[in-house]
């Protein structure tokens, strides 16, 4: 028999291969999320952007005139968006840590082969786009991100879509 039906006769389902890749890379995805969102909620965000306005000039300097075209507009968009994270630290972090325990729980059940986990993580994982747009804005840097987060996203729910087939 094939691997993604029964190991031997009257067996538990064996996990395929793919399934089990992919929520492991999820497992450490949900645990950085974890640690983020402690991070975040214990981070001193004055020094934060104290540091980022250092670089910000620091960076302009390097760019003379240049700084006062795309790359000026932005660099301002990044620092905008440095100081509304900055402002929203507690609650941005605790979204985290939540969307993050969301998601592993729900990994954890498609690792048992648990279709209702698939359910958790697209939540898990449509929340983890709305919350950055709340408490950031629309801002290009925060849209360039959230995109890039978006195709992640997608790309992994693509992926457990593809092997709901051997969940009950």
């Amino acid at each position: 028999m094939n691997d993604t039906n029964t190991a031997a006769m009257g067996a538990s389902p064996v996990r395929p291969t793919l399934l089990t890749v992919i929520c492991i890379l999820s497992f450490i995805a949900g645990a950085w999320g974890i640690y983020k969102g402690i991070q975040s909620l214990t981070t001193d965000q004055t020094a934060v952007i104290a540091e980022a306005q250092q670089k910000m000039e620091e960076a302009r300097a390097q760019l003379g005139d240049q700084a006062s075209g795309m790359a000026g507009r932005m660099m301002d968009s990044a620092m905008a968006i440095t100081q509304k994270a900055a402002d929203n630290a507690k609650p941005i972090g605790i979204s985290d840590i939540i969307l993050s325990l969301i998601s592993l729980f729900g990994v954890w059940q498609m690792w048992n082969l648990r279709k209702s986990g698939f359910w958790l993580y697209l939540l898990a994982a449509i929340g983890g786009l709305i919350v950055p747009m709340v408490f950031l804005g629309g801002g290009l840097m925060a849209l360039l991100g959230a995109g890039f987060m978006g195709l992640i996203s997608l790309i992994f729910i693509i992926l457990y879509a593809v092997n709901l087939k051997y969940m009950q």
